[in-house]
């Protein structure tokens, strides 16, 4: 990873992660651990949007699915009980969304290559939220 890469990712860590980290606390979800192998999200091709990707690819779409689910006092509970890590990283080979996330005894795995077509984030946020769903 090169040092622009390095910028873009500081910048985020700080800013737009911090800003998911407090709405993530806000539905409950405080206790919820990130495990973020943020050396292997950058994607060469998509330097100049890397952070569009990194929010449309992963953090937005975990986040409107905890909303969904967070609805009610159940959904909020559920979400506190049963949800204990997200584990987020860039396999460089999985680039879809259908095979993208899996469930591991209160741990929701990411692996998925940020990729430039950043226009599913509706359809992630449908995936994760099904899987989560069935999970608790």
């Amino acid at each position: 990873m090169g040092l622009a890469e390095k910028r873009i990712l500081k910048a985020y860590q700080e800013g737009k992660y911090q800003e998911f980290l407090k709405e993530i606390s806000e539905l409950g979800a405080e206790n919820v651990e990130f495990d973020i192998d943020w050396e292997s999200l950058p994607y060469v091709q998509m330097l100049d949007v890397l952070e569009e990707g990194l929010t449309e690819v992963y953090f937005k779409p975990i986040l409107e699915s905890l909303q969904a689910i967070a609805v009610d006092d159940m959904g909020k509970e559920a979400v506190q009980e049963t949800l204990k890590k997200v584990v987020i990283k860039n396999t460089k080979t999985n680039s879809h969304a259908s095979m993208a996330y899996k469930w591991d005894n209160g741990t929701l795995l990411i692996e998925y290559v940020c990729n430039p077509k950043m226009s599913s984030t509706a359809e992630r946020t449908k995936l994760i939220t099904k899987l989560l769903e069935k999970n608790m």
